[in-house]
């Protein structure tokens, strides 16, 4: 029986169907990171990397915050930045990030303090409904597939009982030395010779020291104290 175009039109189909539930595509880390919640910003954008020798370039980039590495796009495969330690500055979304180790570190302020920003996160799994509205956790750490060649980053998405949160890590340059922070309480012991003040500018603007904006106020009125 002689098949028409028709039959062969079917017969192509069910093959590529059948091809493609066989053989699902493994891709890097593409599309968009809005699917993505490990990443800073909603998505890559070019930025300005300057070199501690002088030279500049330009890269599509995002910053992977449970890894703590900047990650640039190439053709559509995601890639760790190799050798942060030869890099003074990159300037993403018109914020300054600075490599420490393999971390980069926003700079929020520049002056007589500086002050940072460790953008982190963790994985961590997803509550599950109980009676009385609560949810329970099942203990132990929290597994995400994801696979890496080289310094090629290939992560697949996150299952659907996985979350990431936020674990930001914040700093302080001040007086030769480095303050971390990640509590109101723990700010105020950095300057306890100014705790009063601090305090009464908190409460009048109501700063939140997790809010990027807040803090960005709050690192400015330090140093107009401090001047």
């Amino acid at each position: 029986m002689k098949k028409t175009k028709s039959d062969k039109l079917i017969v192509l189909t069910v093959l590529l169907i059948v091809f493609c539930f066989l053989f699902p595509e493994i891709k890097g880390q593409s599309g968009t990171s809005n699917t993505l919640p490990q990443f800073l910003f909603p998505g890559f954008t070019k930025s300005l990397v300057k070199m501690k020798d002088g030279r500049k370039m330009t890269a599509t980039l995002n910053y992977n915050m449970v890894d703590e590495e900047m990650i640039f796009d190439q053709n559509g495969v995601y890639m760790a930045l190799e050798k942060p330690q030869e890099i003074d500055t990159i300037y993403l979304q018109n914020r300054r990030f600075v490599p420490v180790e393999k971390a980069f570190y926003e700079v929020l302020i520049k002056s007589g303090i500086t002050m940072f920003i460790q953008h982190k996160s963790r994985y961590s799994q997803k509550g599950t409904p109980t009676a009385y509205g609560m949810t329970t956790k099942t203990a132990g750490p929290t597994k995400v597939l994801s696979m890496q060649v080289g310094n090629q980053v290939r992560q697949v998405e996150l299952p659907d009982n996985v979350e990431v949160t936020p674990a930001n890590v914040y700093w302080l340059s001040y007086k030769n030395g480095m303050y971390k922070f990640t509590t109101e309480k723990q700010f105020l012991k950095i300057f306890p010779e100014n705790e009063i003040k601090l305090k009464e500018f908190m409460k009048t603007n109501k700063i939140d020291i997790k809010v990027r904006e807040d803090l960005l106020k709050l690192g400015e009125f330090c140093n107009s104290l401090v001047k």
